[in-house]
């Protein structure tokens, strides 16, 4: 009597795998607990509602991190109830979320799961796109420990598509288990090497993995990876060794381990494989027996698929009922909340009318003193600068006179006298009377000089361009050349006040051109035309941004202007860097 044994290759790698994509354990809060609590007990229903209330807590919140985690139990739900569609709706809306706000452990986290959603369904190649992303934004923060889970998942896809890349991160996962040391890690990670080299038909490699996985698994003593390692070894013996005995050795072990599992699909897998070990060895009774027990569990199993399968539609009809009334109810309630807005709105509008009418009104009332009050304050500081450019005028002028009238005379009739006395006493002059001498002949040239530029002799003898022309003369060097033009009438005067204010404002700006411009020419031209006199003063030199406030009132400016339109002038000042300076002054001629 032969047995047919169905499927043996399929049962193996079902048991050769079933630990090696198990998930690691990991600290959640209370919101991740109640759902899990919800999945464990297959309250579905129940599940989907608190993930719904939490996931909206969370977004209006805007705690982006809580509402990804939530979205991933969420997605979880909807893939244990066959529902692909809305389980990849949940989880790439999470994905937007997490990266419009940059929380890179949760696009991580989210790019994972959605390749282990396209594995399950074995789309191979996008599972592995996304689990590469995932991978990548690990790689770049940092956020990879050595037993990622993302290196097994990846192990998984690519033996299942016969990748050389399987070795790669079946190497990357070694390498995690002993830098952790931790033998459930190393037990997982030998067995990889096992289903490898089995794969590949390395038997004795396979073999020699197999022992170090089961070695570990028992340091850890861990009962499901011991039954794994248990089924690994007499599926070795069954089909390598052709050792039928050890190979159902291996099986009765695994089934006493664990004696509570008697319904599992792992348990179906070793009575099927019982059964063949059986056959091979002329034992058809236990043959018969043990392929009785393999349907059983099949059966139940099957049922149990089918019971599952009749509540998942059950809850599926549930949950879109709930979610049909609860779109119904929103939909008649903003409804609602439109007719509201709309007569809000007519209100609204009556009353903004209103009130921009009266801001209207009141705005132009407050304008109109505002701007009475920007004119009076503007008058008033004018008056201010205009009295203090009067009154700093008047004080030069006076000093200037003292100087020249008083202490110059003075100085100048100590010195007669000392003359006239060394003159009279020739046996007394000494060195003292001459460094007497000295020092008041100093003395009277500086004060002479102080009393020139407090009022240039010029100036007052023979008027304003004979003044401009001698100070483009003093200030001329070897390193700038000031150039004078000028286009009115020689002999013109002007009154004696208003010249004054004019050298000195043009002195200013001389003064300026020399210490701030770097230039090697500057020129002054002087036109009258209609009762104003027309002053333009250029240089070559480094320029300046006249748009910046602070530059274009800087270097005295600020009282170059006031004085100017004390005289009711105006000036034009245009600049650019490197481009040299260009201004342009007009001034009313007092009659």
């Amino acid at each position: 009597m032969t047995l047919k044994w169905p499927n043996f290759q399929s049962s193996f790698w079902t048991i050769l795998l079933f630990f090696s994509f198990s998930g690691f354990v990991t600290a959640q809060d209370k919101t991740i607990d109640s759902l899990s609590f919800y999945t464990n007990n297959k309250d579905y229903l129940k599940g989907l509602k608190y993930s719904r209330e939490k996931a909206k807590f969370y977004l209006e919140n805007k705690d982006y991190k809580k509402y990804c985690d939530v979205s991933l139990k969420k997605a979880d739900i909807y893939f244990l109830l066959n529902d692909s569609q809305k389980s990849f709706e949940t989880l790439f809306k999470a994905l937007k979320v997490a990266e419009d706000h940059n929380i890179v452990a949760s696009r991580m986290e989210i790019l994972e799961d959605i390749g282990h959603r396209y594995a399950s369904i074995r789309n191979y190649d996008r599972a592995k796109n996304y689990y590469y992303r995932s991978l990548s934004l690990g790689r770049k923060h940092k956020l990879l420990v050595p037993n990622s889970f993302i290196y097994q998942r990846l192990f998984k896809v690519h033996i299942l598509t016969k990748s050389d890349s399987a070795f790669f991160y079946m190497e990357k996962i070694m390498k995690g288990a002993k830098e952790l040391n931790d033998p459930s890690e190393l037990a997982y990670s030998h067995n990889n090497y096992y289903s490898y080299y089995i794969t590949n038909e390395k038997y004795t490699l396979a073999r020699k993995y197999l022992d170090s996985s089961m070695f570990y698994a028992e340091k850890a003593n861990n009962i499901r990876q011991i039954c794994t390692a248990l089924s690994n070894l007499g599926y070795y013996y069954l089909v390598v060794e052709k050792n039928y005995k050890k190979g159902v050795e291996q099986y009765q072990k695994s089934l006493k381990i664990n004696p509570k599992d008697t319904i599992s699909q792992e348990v179906g897998d070793t009575f099927l494989n019982l059964s063949y070990g059986y056959e091979m060895m002329g034992d058809y009774k236990n043959a018969i027996e043990y392929m009785n027990k393999y349907f059983h569990v099949n059966e139940t199993i099957y049922e149990d698929n089918i019971k599952r399968a009749i509540s998942d539609v059950e809850t599926k009809y549930k949950i879109e009922k709930i979610e049909n009334e609860n779109k119904e109810k929103q939909r008649l309630l903003e409804e609602k909340q439109k007719n509201n807005q709309k007569i809000i709105l007519i209100f609204i509008a009556l009353f903004a009318f209103s009130t921009i009418l009266f801001y209207f009104f009141y705005q132009n009332l407050r304008l109109k003193q505002k701007n009475k009050f920007i004119d009076l304050d503007r008058q008033i500081k004018q008056n201010i600068i205009n009295a203090t450019i009067d009154g700093q005028e008047i004080e030069r002028k006076n000093i200037a006179t003292i100087l020249h009238d008083s202490i110059s005379a003075l100085l100048s009739s100590a010195g007669l006298h000392l003359s006239a006395y060394t003159a009279n006493n020739p046996n007394e002059n000494s060195e003292e009377i001459q460094k007497t001498r000295a020092i008041l002949k100093e003395a009277h040239d500086n004060v002479r000089d102080l009393s020139h530029e407090l009022i240039p002799p010029l100036l007052a003898k023979f008027g304003l361009f004979h003044a401009l022309q001698d100070l483009c003369e003093k200030n001329s060097n070897s390193i700038l050349q000031f150039e004078y033009s000028s286009y009115v009438p020689q002999g013109r005067r002007y009154n004696e006040e208003f010249e004054m204010r004019v050298y000195f404002i043009t002195a200013e700006l001389f003064n300026n051109i020399i210490k701030h411009s770097k230039a090697s020419k500057a020129y002054i031209t002087l036109e009258e035309n209609n009762n104003q006199l027309l002053l333009t003063i250029e240089d070559d030199g480094k320029g300046f941004d006249t748009s910046k406030e602070l530059l274009s009132d800087g270097f005295g400016l600020t009282q170059i202007k006031s004085r100017i339109k004390h005289l009711k002038g105006s000036i034009s000042i245009n600049s650019k860097i490197n481009a040299g300076t260009l201004i342009y002054i007009k001034l009313q001629i007092p009659k």
